[in-house]
């Protein structure tokens, strides 16, 4: 099942409108071999504004690939980012974290994190690791390559990694060819995806250029995606915010396709708001929402991978605003074909991770999935055969058609469905304490497949490496 907000015609209006703010308002673009890709391209470079031609970008829409798949650790493919495919993945980089075993509030350290990569290897409907919060017990500057290493060794699932520099990028990319046996399997099957955000109001900064070039080269799938509020770095209208985000993603494409036409880009954005009572940027408001829609819409019109936000909150605390944004903003994301939709557990304005909204969203996604997927009209499903045997007063509980499908319904495995009499039998535990429990118990028992243990020691040796360099 597919919602729509944007008629073609929308959609047509918002390319035209963000190719002519490339075009004729241009970017800020001062890397240097950027500027010269672009530059030996055709493009006008007057000091650090650099405008580029309507048909630049169209080429590099064409060449950019419709889908891409992406693996597990163990050679399988997981995710095929095309059509009305959706994925879910765990919270990027918060500061802090709700510590599921204390309740406590604190900052996020390398346990953490340890802890929310087993949390996501665990959930079904978790199909890729995040950063997954920002260590505090270690060098700030070693937090991707300590979040990298974190999920090669404790997950078998692909990994979303946001590493700063291109020593730690560099890091990052020879542990995952580690993890799967190396640069050509990588290269055949990727396990990473590379994060980099350009700077809104239509900057490009020279770190996330970086990132750029050095994906594309590598033809590592990148994610190339700005974060604008409105009214604050973005206009305050929905639809500016949007014609805005297309412009510096679709800008970034083409310093990428230059680079290497074909490799694997993702295009999206977050187009949030500002909250003029808080000046807060809003994760849970529903204008983020609605653009998160309009921006995966975008994508599909211009055939591209999209990046997308589902599964956050602006809550301060594991409750019922938590879940109602989560909700909400899950299910805009499956209805409106987002692809790789990541922050699962981000919440407090993207300060706090929760883990057991991790847990909670997971479940939300598969309720969600099941009243979206769709319905079969045949035969089969329109059961005139078994009205007609059970006939007027009769019953369904022993009939054959009852026995082959009743396993097709969908059953909760967080959600209470017992009677009075089932629940006073029970322990009685409400929705919050059931998934913290559950948490709990992922957590402190689930074991990843592991890596063997040369990998393991030739992993950590990169660690160590990269740690070197980084005291340098």
């Amino acid at each position: 099942m597919k919602s729509q907000i944007l008629s073609l015609e929308d959609r047509e209006k918002i390319a035209a409108a963000a190719i002519d703010l490339i075009e004729h308002e241009g970017v800020v673009l001062t890397e240097s071999e950027a500027v010269e890709l672009v530059h030996g391209a055709g493009a006008t470079v007057d000091g650090d504004r650099v405008r580029m031609s309507s048909s630049l970008v169209l080429a590099a829409i064409e060449s950019a690939p419709e889908g891409i798949s992406i693996y597990d650790r163990l050679g399988n493919r997981t995710m095929r980012l095309e059509g009305n495919n959706h994925y879910f993945g765990a919270v990027t980089d918060a500061p802090e974290v709700i510590d599921p075993f204390t309740g406590v509030r604190r900052p996020c350290t390398f346990e953490d994190v340890r802890r929310n990569v087993l949390l996501v290897d665990a959930l079904d409907n978790m199909y890729f690791a995040n950063a997954t919060g920002i260590i505090s017990d270690r060098p700030p500057e070693m937090g991707a390559v300590l979040s990298a290493s974190l999920s090669f060794l404790n997950s078998t699932k692909p990994l979303l990694a946001e590493p700063v520099t291109q020593e730690m990028l560099e890091a990052c990319h020879e542990m995952a060819a580690l993890a799967v046996g190396g640069e050509k399997i990588l290269h055949k099957r990727p396990i990473m995806i590379v994060y980099s955000e350009p700077l809104s109001p239509l900057a490009h900064t020279d770190s996330s250029i970086m990132k750029l070039l050095y994906c594309a080269e590598h033809e590592i799938p990148l994610v190339y995606t700005p974060y604008a509020a409105a009214g604050a770095t973005a206009p305050m209208s929905i639809v500016g915010n949007v014609v805005q985000l297309c412009a510096e993603s679709l800008s970034g494409l083409v310093v990428h396709q230059l680079k290497q036409r074909g490799a694997p880009f993702i295009f999206g954005a977050m187009p949030s708001i500002m909250d003029m009572g808080t000046t807060v940027f809003s994760y849970g408001a529903p204008e983020f929402q609605l653009g998160n829609s309009m921006m995966a819409e975008m994508a599909h019109h211009f055939r591209l991978p999209n990046f997308g936000t589902g599964g956050s909150s602006d809550s301060q605390v594991f409750d019922g605003q938590a879940i109602l944004e989560a909700s909400s903003s899950c299910m805009m994301a499956i209805l409106c074909g987002g692809h790789l939709v990541h922050n699962v557990g981000m919440h407090g304005n993207a300060t706090l991770m929760i883990p057991e909204m991790i847990t909670a969203t997971s479940e939300i996604i598969e309720m969600q999935e099941a009243m979206l997927g769709g319905v079969v009209v045949n035969d089969e499903t329109m059961a005139l055969d078994s009205i007609r045997e059970v006939g007027p007063m009769g019953e369904y509980v022993t009939n054959a058609h009852t026995l082959k499908h009743f396993k097709d319904v969908w059953y909760p495995k967080l959600l209470f469905r017992g009677g009075d009499k089932t629940w006073k039998a029970s322990e009685q535990l409400t929705f919050e304490q059931r998934v913290t429990e559950k948490t709990r118990n992922l957590i402190t028992k689930h074991e990843a497949k592991p890596v063997p243990e040369e990998i393991k020691r030739q992993i950590e040796e990169v660690v160590v490496r990269a740690g070197a360099l980084s005291a340098e």
